[in-house]
């Protein structure tokens, strides 16, 4: 699955046909949500049909959802997969519940720590994460200064902001400020 994304787009549609929708939706159900939205969003509508029929409800509406927003926009190429800790928790609680998640993503380079109300208040890189002992508050040691990216922005201007600030993730937010995903480099 992890090859998809990255093979030519002529030989991407050789593969694709061979594959067929089945195995196609196993597949992509198997990548990381914004790989699967690049592929997914190369195919005609047909197919995307026949795919959409054969994935997991739950995956089906992740793709649709991302569909749903305009086609170069920071919602098309934004991760669903992001590590997003409550503020209350200390650093024990967060690494104790990433050892036991089933659902991180493959690779992610930041915490993202939320309020109540679900919005990115401050993240933690991995190092730092793993130089710091376990009973300290996560709002000790968080960064507060982060670029938030909403999930309209033109994904041009998410380039500027990845090398201006020399970014390697950056959080993706709702009109409402609601985390609900992750652009990385």
């Amino acid at each position: 699955p992890e090859v998809l994304p990255y093979i030519d787009a002529a030989v991407r549609e050789e593969v694709i046909d061979q594959l067929g929708p089945e195995r196609l939706a196993r597949l992509l159900s198997a990548l990381d949500s914004d790989d699967a939205v690049e592929v997914f969003e190369d195919l005609d509508e047909e197919f995307q049909h026949r795919i959409l029929t054969a994935l997991p409800q739950a995956y089906r509406h992740i793709l649709e959802e991302s569909l749903s927003y305009p086609e170069d926009s920071a919602g098309r190429i934004m991760q669903r997969e992001v590590v997003v800790i409550p503020s209350a928790w200390t650093l024990g609680e967060t690494i104790d519940y990433m050892r036991a998640a089933e659902d991180l993503p493959d690779d992610f380079y930041d915490l993202y720590i939320v309020n109540p109300k679900h919005h990115p208040i401050g993240f933690i890189p991995l190092s730092r994460a793993l130089r710091t002992r376990r009973p300290v508050r996560l709002t000790e040691i968080m960064e507060t200064d982060m670029k938030v990216i909403p999930l309209t922005m033109d994904q041009e201007e998410v380039a500027y902001l990845f090398h201006q600030y020399g970014l390697v993730s950056a959080p993706v937010v709702h009109d409402a400020g609601r985390l609900v995903g992750v652009v990385t480099v």
